[in-house]
């Protein structure tokens, strides 16, 4: 049986933990009405499926435009969402050109 200080000192751990929480919140809108919604999500989900980014996108109903959000621990872009940001824009490029735009937080990413 786990005491309860130990309880309380997990919690406490798991606390602070959560602070260094990172999120990234992504959304691709399309710049040509010909592109759907239902493109871009098909292209985003494959492109972060192939990422392994334990991300999911969804169609925002009120916009259209497709979004996702990725986390990391620490501070700023690690790595591996930079990673994961590169095969997302290649994808969307390689299929759409500059038809749409990626952008994170509200900056648009090239």
């Amino acid at each position: 049986m786990i005491s309860h200080a130990r309880l309380i000192a997990a919690v406490c751990l798991l606390l602070a933990a959560c602070e260094y929480v990172v999120g990234f919140d992504y959304r691709v809108a399309a710049k040509d009405p010909k592109v759907t919604s239902g493109q871009m999500l098909r292209v985003v989900t494959d492109a972060l499926d192939r990422a392994e980014a334990r991300a999911w996108a969804q169609i925002d109903e009120k916009t259209g435009e497709v979004t996702f959000t990725l986390g990391a621990f620490g501070s700023g872009k690690t790595p591996s969402i930079r990673n994961v940001e590169t095969r997302v824009l290649g994808a969307l490029r390689y299929e759409f050109g500059e038809r749409v735009e990626l952008s994170c937080n509200g900056e648009p990413l090239r």
